[in-house]
């Protein structure tokens, strides 16, 4: 019983963020030489941190993904590795110090942004791959971050959020 509730909070927690960060993906973007540049990544990091690596992974393979169907974007499928790799990563920072959840985040952006450059290089060539990856780094990665750095320590000191990260 016990683990069947576990279960039904991680799904619960996923299907939430994944719904907004998709939403917060798909409103909020800007169009770039190789795809769009969105502050999704916020919802991403923010589960990660919040409730760990799965979560974290689950999100970033849901959520992204579903804001490329809603907008077109044809590369779906490195959405699932760059996203889901970059959820799983941050994932790594629940419960540590802000210092480690900045540098995990950072790392884990890094890890998004390099993986969507090297497919960019093929399809697209190396001026707009380049282009795409200092836009991912300074816009995409560095704007999120930000934005759970200021946001991570009220939601843990929520105590829902603290309640519904215990269960899963």
């Amino acid at each position: 019983m016990a683990q069947q509730r576990k279960w039904s909070v991680f799904v619960a927690i996923v299907a939430v963020f994944s719904a907004l960060c998709a939403a917060i993906t798909a409103i909020v973007s800007v169009p770039s030489p190789t795809g769009y540049t969105h502050i999704g990544d916020t919802v991403i990091y923010l589960a990660a941190l919040l409730f760990g690596s799965q979560v974290g992974a689950a999100v970033g393979l849901i959520g992204p993904v579903i804001a490329d169907i809603i907008v077109g974007y044809p590369r779906w499928y490195v959405t699932l590795v760059a996203h889901g790799l970059q959820g799983y990563i941050a994932g790594f920072a629940k419960g540590k110090s802000f210092r480690t959840k900045v540098m995990l985040m950072i790392t884990a952006g890094l890890v998004m942004s390099f993986t969507y450059f090297v497919v960019n290089v093929y399809v697209k060539g190396l001026i707009p791959a380049l282009t795409s990856l200092i836009r991912d780094i300074l816009g995409q990665t560095l704007v999120s971050v930000l934005l759970s750095a200021l946001l991570v320590r009220p939601l843990e000191n929520n105590s829902v959020i603290r309640k519904v990260s215990q269960m899963i």
